[in-house]
């Protein structure tokens, strides 16, 4: 049998055991004892890799931060030509990272970010500037047309990340229990018509079945009635139009 100490490399099998105990724990109070032990490495072998505790989140949010963003440069390469497809890319994405990542995606939402001057920090707002700079740039000729309102890159992204985020922290939590991909045309939506300064499209909800009971009756040719009958049947609402 190949043990967890055989199958990955030490920096690895670190990673993925303070991952373990920080979900569990705490970030406070999980200490490098715990993670040495749960592990399987030497005090020796940590700090060869990760001088502090912090070191250890750091590289782990970080890490998560990169995969996440991978998705997004793929969809600038894609050069999407409409405003909405690449709200509902960057939306869709986005959930469906959460939906494959749920403990790195509990971790990074409990962390919350870096701090700026830590070396940690430092490398996120380099992998952040990078990136946003490149939205920027594919964003250039939706504004010179007036697609797009003229905003920060902040405001901008909390437009459009901020509500799933929102959404994602109460899935997460167990508080909701539709699927996230169930809600991306409406954030979608919702982005895209902030981003242009337009009116929402509005999704009319599916008429809501009631049970009832149908009375039938068989009248023959002559008029009259030579059975009845009752059944039960799913009815909608018809909606005026």
């Amino acid at each position: 049998m190949i043990t967890l100490a055989q199958s990955q490399s030490p920096r690895a099998r670190i990673l993925k055991c303070a991952l373990t105990c920080f979900l569990e724990a705490g970030y406070e109070h999980t200490t490098v004892a715990r993670i040495c032990e749960r592990a399987e490495v030497s005090n020796g072998t940590l700090f060869h890799y990760f001088q502090t505790k912090e070191a250890i989140a750091d590289a782990l949010y970080l890490e998560a931060i990169a995969d996440f963003q991978h998705g997004l440069w793929r969809l600038l390469a894609e050069r999407p030509r409409s405003l909405r497809r690449a709200v509902r890319g960057v939306i869709a994405h986005q959930i469906e990272w959460i939906e494959a990542n749920v403990e790195r995606a509990r971790f990074v939402y409990t962390r919350g970010t870096l701090d700026g001057d830590s070396p940690g920090g430092v490398q996120l707002a380099e992998m952040n500037r990078r990136l946003a700079a490149s939205f920027q740039e594919w964003l250039a000729p939706f504004l010179e047309r007036g697609q797009v309102r003229p905003m920060s890159m902040l405001a901008l992204n909390a437009i459009v990340t901020g509500p799933t985020h929102a959404i994602a922290r109460r899935w997460l939590a167990r508080q909701i229990t539709s699927p996230l991909h169930a809600y991306l045309d409406e954030l979608a939506d919702a982005a895209a018509a902030a981003l242009a300064g337009k009116p929402a499209t509005t999704r009319r909800p599916a008429p809501a079945a009631h049970e009832g009971r149908v009375r039938l009756e068989l009248v023959s040719d002559q008029g009259v009635i030579v059975g009845r009958g009752e059944a039960t049947a799913q009815i909608l609402a018809v909606t005026a139009q």
